[in-house]
């Protein structure tokens, strides 16, 4: 299974912008290393190319082999594609030599990205080289090892030892090309170059290589018929490699899902308690002092009673009645705050203050806050509290910032939130999303509702949060 490298965007032109000068000198290198060696590989010997001669069709119908397989990659998602064409190169490497295994790769190792012009001609010429010297490596050190067809275990074990020259060849280059094309660490990339788990992709990737020297064997005994039946089981191998991928992205899937769902549980959690907080307030401060004279003037009235001051009622009684009115008027008022808002009593705009309030008391910066008045749906109320709640949180937790602004305003149809910081900022590409989702949850459900959040942070710079949604979410 030969490896290749990618393409993120898959655009030619992108493509070529991250074409560094290092990198066409590392490509240039390689093509001439891999000339150097067919070149070398093919003086006249008894592996040169004068098998072609007595087995030139044969070696057609490999190269187009090689072609076919060369054309149904698989991409690992992580910035390499890996083709099934390993056994079949191996075993041309095994049966006609270094020279011919290597042309083979050259001539055969197709690339449907080529035809799409979704990889530049440089890239294209880098993985034709790559995989004719690791095709070469791999016949070289059988060869070298005293491995011949027919003979075992000693062909076998020259097999599994030539395997792995082509598997180191193959995958060294690769993952250079993807370092010096990326600027990521070598080793990170070796790494990421497989099909799913470890566990289960080294030892499938080594059996497959060792189904070179079988597919050798049954070239010797049945000559190209035994090459073409050897199709069938590559190509079921690639379907099993296909369908661990799927699972183990799957199953990578199902665990960023259920972090962001915990983590949406504690950010719910956390704004209930703010809902609670806010409510406690509203409660002490607008219902408590009302039920309080309620209670004061009924104790008055009791006085009256008990001491036979009858006339003091006409005077008291108005009162209690008055008391009692406020208080059933604060409580309607509470009441009705809390059914047109669904971030509780007082809405949107003391729920942020009060998030400010706390934040500050638990040694956060500054919140500059400019809050105008809003008059927008509760959808949209509640969006943008979460909004301007993470991107304040963030700002506490991360920004190592003197002061944060935070504005809210509505202009035209719109709802606008601006909350920017001066603190130590981040590189976005940096962020590692499969643990760190706060704000893209937060922008995926303001893009649901039409709206857009644009994040504009780099190291040294500090961080400008913007978002803009509809007056009336639904």
């Amino acid at each position: 299974m030969s490896t290749t490298v990618e393409h993120a965007r898959g655009a030619r032109e992108a493509g070529s912008l991250r074409e560094s000068n290092h990198y066409r000198i590392f490509v240039s290198a390689v093509c001439l290393i891999a000339l150097t060696t067919l070149f070398l590989c093919a003086i006249p010997t008894s592996s040169g190319f004068s098998a072609v001669r007595s087995n030139g069709w044969d070696v057609l119908v490999w190269t187009l082999l090689v072609g076919c397989t060369s054309c149904l990659p698989i991409y690992s998602g992580r910035g390499a594609w890996l083709s099934l064409d390993l056994p079949l190169l191996l075993a041309a490497g095994f049966v006609f030599g270094p020279a011919i295994a290597g042309a083979i790769g050259l001539l055969g190792a197709w690339d449907m990205r080529e035809i799409r012009r979704d990889i530049s001609p440089t890239r294209a010429v880098f993985n034709r080289s790559q995989v004719a010297l690791s095709a070469m490596a791999g016949a070289l050190v059988f060869e070298a090892v005293g491995g011949r067809i027919g003979v075992w275990p000693g062909a076998g074990l020259a097999a599994f030892l030539g395997l792995l020259a082509d598997c180191a060849v193959n995958y060294s280059l690769v993952a250079m090309s993807t370092s010096i094309t990326h600027r990521r660490p070598f080793t990170s990339v070796l790494i990421e170059m497989r099909l799913g788990p470890a566990r289960s992709f080294v030892p499938c990737y080594l059996a497959l290589g060792l189904v070179a020297v079988l597919i050798a064997e049954a070239y010797a005994s049945l000559g190209i018929a035994g090459v073409l039946a050897s199709i069938a089981p590559v190509l079921l191998a690639r379907q099993a490699f296909q369908s661990s991928h799927m699972l183990h992205d799957a199953n990578d899937l199902l665990q960023v899902r259920d972090r962001a769902l915990n983590e949406l549980d504690s950010r719910i959690a956390n704004e209930r308690r703010d809902e609670r907080l806010l409510l406690a307030g509203e409660i002490h401060d607008e219902v408590l002092p009302p039920l309080f004279k309620v209670h004061l003037m009924g104790q008055v009235l009791k006085q009256d009673l008990s001491s036979g001051r009858l006339l003091d009622l006409d005077d008291d009684l108005p009162q209690l009645l008055e008391a009692t009115e406020v208080a059933q008027s604060a409580i309607r008022d509470l009441l009705g705050d809390l059914r047109r808002s669904p971030l509780g009593a007082g809405g949107l705009l003391p729920t942020v203050r009060l998030l400010a309030d706390r934040l500050e008391s638990l040694g956060s910066p500054r919140f500059l806050l400019d809050l105008g008045e809003i008059d927008a749906s509760p959808q949209a109320q509640l969006l943008v509290y979460q909004v301007v709640r993470e991107a304040m949180n963030n700002a506490a937790k991360y920004s190592s910032a003197s002061a944060v602004e935070v504005k809210i305003w509505v202009e035209e149809d719109m709802v606008r939130v601006l909350v920017e910081d001066d603190g130590v900022g981040f590189d976005p590409r940096s962020v590692d999303r499969s643990h760190h989702f706060g704000l893209q949850l937060i922008s995926e459900r303001v893009l649901a509702a039409g709206g857009q959040v644009v994040v504009d942070s780099r190291s040294g710079s500090g961080t400008l949060i913007v978002a803009a949604l509809p007056r009336e979410t639904t």
